[in-house]
């Protein structure tokens, strides 16, 4: 799965992305990585798009797993945006895996909604980064 986020720190935003084939093991090591970053606050908001996930390869397992690794603090807000019914359910369900966690993650299927429910403006768009700035971060292999 190429996976990648880019920290809006102005906004204490990260913006996660990923694309084509997601298994357990990518998503796991994506958790893993941005807990890593020494810029990544766990109070921070997320925005994940998803809507690019072509072929889902992810197990209960490794739905559990990511409760387990998350990063983020009590009370950050994580928005999860997705195209598909089959990723639409993934989600559901992880965020039912969820309940009690002390962050909040909610699933949208419309870019606007997700963004007015993080409290950033309906252009609000990831920072721009390339591969030689500092606070591009990458968790494809």
């Amino acid at each position: 799965m190429p996976a990648t986020y880019r920290l809006d720190l102005p906004n204490r935003v990260v913006w996660s992305r990923a694309w084509g084939v997601v298994t357990d093991d990518e998503l796991d090591a994506h958790s893993r990585t941005l807990r890593m970053d020494p810029h990544f606050e766990p109070s921070f908001r997320q925005f994940q798009d998803l809507t690019d996930v072509s072929e889902p390869r992810v197990t209960p397992a490794g739905l559990l797993l990511l409760v387990q690794v998350n990063p983020f603090g009590p009370k950050s807000r994580r928005a999860v945006v997705v195209s598909t019914d089959v990723m639409f359910g993934l989600a559901r369900m992880h965020e039912q895996l969820r309940h009690g966690a002390g962050d909040e993650l909610q699933v949208f299927r419309d870019r606007a909604a997700a963004l007015e429910w993080l409290g950033l403006l309906k252009d609000w768009t990831p920072p721009d980064a390339s591969p030689s700035d500092p606070l591009f971060q990458s968790s494809a292999p």
